[in-house]
């Protein structure tokens, strides 16, 4: 029996904010938490990142709302990042409906002086990350005194990210008798310590995507020599509807975005030194395709869920696995399929041999040659259900080029879908739906001038990039690899 929002003991005035926001069916980690949320049971959710559980908890929370009064809210979610918080507050505001429900947010980088202010009003449900939470409340401008419900959201990657002694702190203020949810994609170390210090005979609820209904990642690892990658990643956005790109400094950023400019690609860079207003332009541009390439520092890994996202380059290699599964989980969401591409110097095999180990795959490394116009097809070869072999992707182009303009591209796709067997999963997928009636890209070559070029040699110099040798090196057979969460 399929299981409704109703039949979950969720109230007829959220259900009507839900049917508004065209959410008519509870997804499988609502469904199995929702119940025991609404009653006030503390939740141990083990979800993937985008799974929905931010409606898993976030409808208990309205339906249980009571009223805040100045400075004392009653409901409090933690998060991770400032992108998050503001996801969060915007979905439980959409879907409140005609309930008069007073949900505000506390983050860094914008003025406290502002969420003081909302404070002083008073506030029914706060979201807010750990830092400026504890800072409010050293000020005496929050107390968390008669919190009755807490949510800890991506609990894991809070504790990767070093707030485990705010969250105690937080914790240890909140009233004792308190509902407690955490959502988290793993439950074990840091995470389990806190649920055994601060839950109480906690109900576990754990969604496992099936293959069939997971979303699709194709992954490539292409060697490019150090000067030339610029270049190749300039290629590779160009046959992409959106595409992010991580970097490790924030100068980087800023260069590698400047440089996506002399391309002819609209891009921007997004990192920790540009203000928090800023930062909601440059996302809210990229959300809506005024900019087609965003560069950014990881400080994007989470949070950001944007409709389209169907290219993720490493430019940089990844801290370690982790980090690599948060950047690679940008795209693929609600269902879309999308193409990760990790870019390695020659010189950078064993670093690439470790990561593959830790995440429990085996990808083929390739080395290209950034004039190769293959490079631009990548995005669009990943929308058919066939295996592409590298070497017929130009052949594959040429069909769909002169097929209908319906779907994605030219391109079919069933119901099928591939992975490769024991490999370990992505985090990835939300409630985003992928947009359709993409037309294919044909790769051109760009025309460098000595700007561009100087700006280039520059860039590499200024990263101490490795060889600046140009030679052309041959393509390998690779294989189309697909992993499902």
């Amino acid at each position: 029996m399929t299981l409704s929002f109703a039949s979950l003991g969720v109230d007829q005035r959220i259900i009507a904010g839900l049917n508004s926001q065209g959410i008519t069916d509870p997804l499988p980690i609502q469904a199995v938490t929702l119940k025991d949320a609404i009653l006030g049971k503390d939740i141990c959710g083990k979800a993937d990142t985008g799974s929905g559980k931010t409606l898993a908890f976030g409808i208990a929370l309205l339906q249980q709302n009571e009223q805040g009064q100045p400075r004392h809210p009653r409901s409090l979610v933690v998060v991770p990042t400032r992108e998050l918080a503001v996801q969060v507050r915007d979905v439980l505001a959409s879907v409140a409906g005609p309930r008069q429900v007073r949900v505000s947010v506390a983050y860094g980088g914008v003025s406290i002086e502002t969420q003081i202010k909302a404070l002083k009003r008073g506030v029914d449900i706060l979201v807010g990350t750990p830092g400026r939470l504890i800072d409010l409340v050293n000020r005496r401008a929050l107390s968390l005194s008669r919190i009755t419900s807490v949510v800890l959201d991506e609990a894991d990657r809070m504790a990767d990210m070093g707030f485990m002694p705010q969250i105690e702190e937080i914790l240890d203020q909140t009233y004792s008798e308190r509902q407690t949810m955490l959502f988290s994609a793993t439950l074990d170390r840091d995470v389990d310590r806190l649920i055994k210090r601060y839950m109480t005979d906690p109900v576990r609820h754990e969604v496992i995507s099936e293959p069939e209904d997971a979303p699709k990642i194709t992954q490539y690892f292409l060697s490019v020599e150090e000067r030339s990658k610029v270049e190749a990643v300039s290629s590779l956005a160009q046959g992409a509807e959106r595409a992010l790109i991580f970097v490790k400094t924030k100068r980087s950023a800023d260069q590698l975005a400047d440089m996506m400019m002399d391309f002819g690609i609209r891009a921007s860079a997004m990192h920790g030194d540009l203000r928090q207003s800023a930062r909601n332009r440059v996302l809210e541009r990229f959300s809506k395709g005024s900019i087609k390439v965003l560069v950014a520092t990881d400080v994007a890994a989470r949070g950001l869920d944007v409709t389209g996202l169907d290219l993720v380059v490493h430019f940089d290699l990844p801290e370690d696995h982790k980090a690599y599964i948060h950047r690679s989980g940008r795209t693929a969401r609600g269902g879309a399929v999308g193409v990760v591409v990790t870019l390695l110097s020659p010189r950078s095999g064993r670093e690439v041999q470790y990561l593959q180990k830790a995440l429990g795959v085996s990808v083929p490394i390739y080395s290209v040659d950034p004039s190769d116009s293959r490079l631009g097809l990548l995005v669009k070869a990943s929308q058919t259900n066939e295996i592409i072999e590298f070497e017929d992707l130009l052949e594959i182009h040429s069909k769909a080029s002169v097929r209908p303009k319906s779907g994605s591209a030219g391109f079919s796709r069933n119901s099928r879908g591939y992975s490769r067997d024991g490999a370990r999963s992505f985090s990835s997928g939300s409630s985003s739906q992928r947009r359709n009636g993409s037309a294919s890209t044909s790769y051109r070559e760009e025309s460098t001038g000595s700007k561009s070029r100087e700006r280039r040699d520059s860039f590499a110099n200024a990263r101490e990039f490795g060889s600046e040798s140009s030679s052309r090196s041959s393509y390998s057979k690779p294989r189309r690899r697909t992993y499902a969460r």
